[in-house]
């Protein structure tokens, strides 16, 4: 199944954009870290994390830029921060960060909305004791770039890990969290990328049977 979706979300961008992603997080993670660095420590830590979210906000949107793909900066609701969109057709692409060890991405309602569009591959729940924020779309793919952040006894110049995932509609697990270094690899322009012809229903029928 994972082999699926790997290849399904390799043909819904440009073959590009995984590669730029990559180094454009990287970079933005190391300029984070070398002016953190200039600041005294009772400050440094809380300087790290916020350079850390705009920096990779920013460096999403650049990609997705260079890839020719829709890029955008919303409110978030209430109004009070931003946060980053990149689009290609359907799928719409978000980022978060989350601790070492860790790969649960905090709830906030802006990434709720963005993993409802995964509630068609899900089975449909009855249950009306959890009602949760829960938008069914017709279309599209919500994906999350997760960034792990290394543990504090490691060097804090690079991320730990960027993965990239498709998230249940409640946040609380992956119908698909891979390496980047997989995406960079199915969309490599010298690799023939054989997508199958599956509908959505037939894949929603196969993660119903694995989960």
């Amino acid at each position: 199944m994972n082999t699926d979706l790997l290849q399904l979300l390799a043909a819904q961008w440009p073959n590009t954009f995984p590669a730029r992603l990559r180094e454009r997080i990287d970079s933005a993670f190391y300029e984070a870290f070398r002016y953190a660095e200039t600041c005294d420590e009772p400050e440094r830590r809380r300087v790290l994390g916020q350079l850390r979210h705009y920096r990779q906000n920013e460096a999403l949107r650049i990609a997705g830029s260079e890839a020719g793909m829709s890029v955008a900066a919303p409110h978030t609701d209430p109004k009070g921060e931003r946060y980053a969109i990149v689009s290609n057709g359907p799928v719409r692409i978000g980022r978060t960060s989350v601790p070492a060890r860790d790969n649960r991405p905090r709830v906030a309602k802006h990434r709720l909305l963005l993993a409802a569009l995964n509630g068609r591959l899900e089975p449909v729940s009855g249950n009306l004791f959890e009602p949760g924020l829960r938008v069914l779309s017709d279309d599209g793919l919500g994906v999350l770039v997760l960034t792990v952040n290394p543990d504090r006894s490691e060097s804090q110049s690079e991320p730990a890990r960027i993965l990239v995932g498709l998230p249940y509609s409640s946040l609380r697990g992956w119908h698909f969290l891979e390496p980047i270094e997989e995406l960079i690899a199915a969309a490599a322009p010298e690799v023939e990328i054989l997508v199958p012809d599956i509908a959505f229903a037939q894949m929603k029928k196969k993660l119903r049977e694995n989960e």
